[in-house]
């Protein structure tokens, strides 16, 4: 079993947002650009010292990279500086940029979404590991990088998003609000269509299907280019 939590929702652009969902959406695009403000420091640093008991010991904190190992220290430097302060360990170089994926060449939907991380194994061997992302959707690209730390060594790996994503067109099964087994974690369902956006390039060259294009770019095809 595979656990993640997050701190708070994300409610994609298309939707009508209430003033609490447009102020979370807006912690989101800031996270994304390197600004921590201080209600996210702190939710971070709470959540933290709920999944690890406040044991600064055995548990090592990593990051999930950007698409750019620029975006990847943009995003993350200034919260991993705040829980090195807080007295944990920060390994940021355990899962990284092997090399950058910019926009415009990225193939599509890869089987694999982390082909682009490298990892080093020996700063995780034997710890437990908190893995933070800014967004989770489907959790594919956590699942996989959690999958690799294990492999690498590390005993168990827990999943910390800044938001998890929402979809109110979508079935929702009942999970948990803060923990879901990720090998299971199915919670939307809909069959794929490709109509909508005939005649784009994310859906006519690269594949993506009328719900990822809403889900992954808000609605818009040409933020494919933008992908991150």
């Amino acid at each position: 079993m595979r656990n993640f939590t997050y701190i708070t929702e994300y409610l994609p652009k298309r939707y009508d947002a209430n003033a609490q969902q447009e102020h979370d959406r807006e912690l989101c695009y800031s996270f994304k650009d390197g600004i921590l403000y201080d209600e996210v420091k702190n939710a971070f640093l709470e959540k933290i010292e709920s999944i690890t008991g406040g044991n600064t010991t055995d548990w090592v904190v990593c990051f999930i990279p950007a698409s750019t190992e620029y975006k990847t220290r943009q995003r993350f430097s200034r919260l991993a500086q705040v829980i090195e302060d807080a007295g944990y360990v920060v390994k940021k170089d355990a899962v990284y940029n092997k090399y950058d994926t910019e926009a415009g060449h990225i193939a599509g939907k890869e089987d694999d979404p982390t082909a682009s991380f490298g990892f080093d194994g020996s700063k995780v061997n034997g710890k437990k590991v908190i893995l933070i992302d800014d967004i989770i959707t489907r959790g594919k690209t956590y699942g996989n990088v959690a999958d690799k730390l294990e492999n690498a060594g590390a005993t168990c790996v827990s999943g910390l998003f800044l938001a998890k994503t929402i979809n109110p067109d979508y079935h929702q099964s009942s999970y948990d609000d803060d923990y879901d087994d990720y090998d299971s974690y199915d919670p939307y369902y809909e069959e794929p269509t490709y109509e909508r956006y005939n005649g784009s390039y994310a859906q006519d060259v690269e594949g993506w299907s009328d719900q990822d294009i809403d889900d992954v770019f808000d609605g818009d095809p040409d933020a494919y280019w933008n992908i991150d």
